[in-house]
């Protein structure tokens, strides 16, 4: 394009001078002694066009050929590195489809850039772990730490240790990483699910605020995980009594009332012997919500006013008149306190709904009471065939 603009300008001022000559036919004299040229004005500039066309075409043509051999390394140099951009680009893309061998022979050998150099040797040792070579996925991993890719290599491999379950290598590898990045949000990711499956519930709880904070975690994950950490802990704390107690209470109201949380903290009420204090967590919990594992827990605890707890049992009962599971808490509550009759009826009514293994014992074991040892031994019989079909479902 440029040269068409100066091609036209050109022949803009040759039609220009042509005209100007035509009204105005002047002349230039050179002297030279003993020579004397007299030239007429329009052929003297169309000259001097000439003389400074030639030279500018001379001098370039100069400096062309002076640098034909820096242009024909760069060429080769720009070929070369597009050569290595392919495969690099056929490495990635080998990884992607899922065809692991050739990536880690792509990207492992990609001798590139020095600044991509890190990241294809991450993709290697990647590549090499869905191969299960980890020789060569440590010898990749050591060598992008090399090549500058130390923090994608932490990153990598704590992913790859996850995947592998060593959550021992994966903390491992948190720690490395967070001496380089303490606050990088896929790192603390990953270290929360490393935490997790360690088990460590408190790191778990400090690292779902953190990351809720920076908006760095969907509720629909964070909201599961505070529940089974809260749960955890609530095990781990129940061998003291004040300790779970102060821990219940700190806990927000929707926690509190929580099936999953009612029962882990009921429970573990339970095992440290206050029972009362678990029957009071499960009654207000299904006040607000009916689940029936809680109800379930509910009729197999012993507190101090059993009559009161059948009481309630039976308060519930008008609201669910064949929910065979609060049936069957009000049977095992009623054979403990010793009302035979009454634990019957509430089995027979509970077995009528749901037959269960657990139900069929306790009748066995009231038909037992009863003297009735043919019909106990029929109601056992239920009993096992129910838990070899739950087996066999299994």
């Amino acid at each position: 394009m440029r040269w068409l603009i100066s091609f036209l300008i050109l022949v803009v001022l040759a039609v220009g001078l042509a005209i100007a000559g035509r009204y105005d036919p002047g002349y230039v004299v050179l002297v030279y002694p003993p020579w004397r040229i007299e030239i007429s004005f329009i052929a003297f500039v169309f000259l001097l066009v000439g003389i400074v066309l030639g030279a500018y075409f001379l001098t370039r043509l100069s400096i062309t050929t002076l640098n034909l051999p820096r242009i024909v390394r760069e060429q080769r140099a720009r070929r070369d590195a597009e050569q290595r951009d392919a495969h690099f680009i056929d490495g990635v893309r080998a990884y992607l489809e899922g065809r692991y061998q050739d990536a880690e022979q792509a990207l492992g050998n990609w001798e590139g850039e020095p600044s991509r150099r890190g990241l294809a040797r991450v993709l290697a040792a990647r590549a090499a772990a869905e191969i299960r070579a980890w020789p060569r996925r440590d010898a990749h991993l050591a060598e992008a730490a090399q090549q500058g890719a130390e923090f994608a290599a932490h990153l990598a491999t704590v992913k790859m240790r996850l995947d592998a379950h060593d959550v021992a290598g994966a903390l491992a590898a948190v720690a490395a990483a967070k001496g380089l990045a303490p606050q990088h949000t896929a790192l603390l990711r990953l270290e929360l699910t490393a935490r997790q499956q360690a088990g460590q519930w408190e790191e778990v709880q400090k690292l779902i605020e953190q990351l809720s904070r920076a908006n760095a975690i969907d509720p629909a994950r964070a909201n599961p995980l505070r529940r089974a950490a809260h749960a955890e802990m609530l095990k781990r704390t129940g061998g003291d009594d004040r300790a779970l107690l102060e821990y219940w209470k700190k806990l927000p109201d929707k926690y509190r009332t929580d099936p999953l949380l009612a029962r882990a903290a009921a429970q573990a009420f339970i095992n440290s012997g206050g029972y009362d204090t678990a029957l009071d967590i499960l009654e207000a919990a299904l006040a607000q919500e009916w689940h029936e594992d809680m109800i379930r827990l509910y009729g197999r605890i012993r507190g101090t006013n059993p009559t009161r707890q059948i009481e309630q049992a039976e308060k519930w009962l008008p609201a669910r008149p064949r929910d065979a599971h609060l049936l069957l808490a009000l049977a095992e509550l009623c054979r403990v306190q010793g009302l035979w009759g009454k634990a019957q009826n509430y089995l027979e009514a509970s077995l009528a709904l749901e037959p269960t293994a657990e139900a069929h014992v306790r009748m066995a074991e009231i038909k037992v009471n009863n003297g009735q040892t043919e019909e106990a031994c029929q109601q056992y019989q239920k009993a096992l065939a129910l838990c070899q079909l739950e087996h066999a479902a299994q």
